[in-house]
């Protein structure tokens, strides 16, 4: 009982860190940090992302 507040605050910044991991968008995944989708052979990268040359992937921004 002694330590139930240092429990409390040690959950309580676990718990902060989780909720501000930004999700993907539709049709992207996570990959190296990043929100990824693979590009179409013929066509253009989805709405809202970029081609990533190094990546070979299409990066969202």
């Amino acid at each position: 009982m002694k330590f139930l507040w240092l429990l409390t605050f040690l959950l309580a910044i676990l718990g902060t860190a989780l909720a501000h991991t930004p999700s993907c968008p539709k049709g992207f995944s996570r990959q190296a940090n990043h929100c990824v989708s693979k590009r179409p052979v013929h066509g253009e990268c989805p709405k809202g992302s970029k081609y990533n040359v190094g990546m070979n992937l299409c990066v969202h921004n």
